[in-house]
């Protein structure tokens, strides 16, 4: 009997534990997920196509440029302001779930 109830507490310890596991890459994921909408919102048009051709396109600057009828140079000034927001974006969702 004493080794039944053993077992089952050690079943619930490791379910309690695998629990635990999954809310902690819930909680990474949802930290790049209100980063991409919380910052996504704060990305001039120019910035978020910018970013959107390079990050996930994987396009080169004089392509970004071309699509966009303007400079590389602008593109990539885009570009780095796009990254810059999102950055600041992402350290503050980190510590507002990190007060939680």
């Amino acid at each position: 009997m004493k080794n039944n109830i053993e077992n089952e507490c050690f079943g619930y310890q490791n379910l309690i534990d695998e629990v635990e596991k999954e809310q902690e890459k819930i909680i990474e994921e949802l930290k790049y997920v209100l980063t991409g909408v919380v910052g996504g919102r704060n990305l001039s048009d120019q910035e978020y196509q910018c970013f959107i051709e390079r990050a996930v396109d994987k396009k080169k600057f004089d392509d970004i440029a071309f699509n966009l009828g303007i400079t590389e140079s602008s593109a990539k000034t885009y570009y780095q302001r796009a990254i810059k927001k999102l950055e600041a974006e992402a350290r503050r969702v980190t510590l507002r779930l990190k007060r939680k």
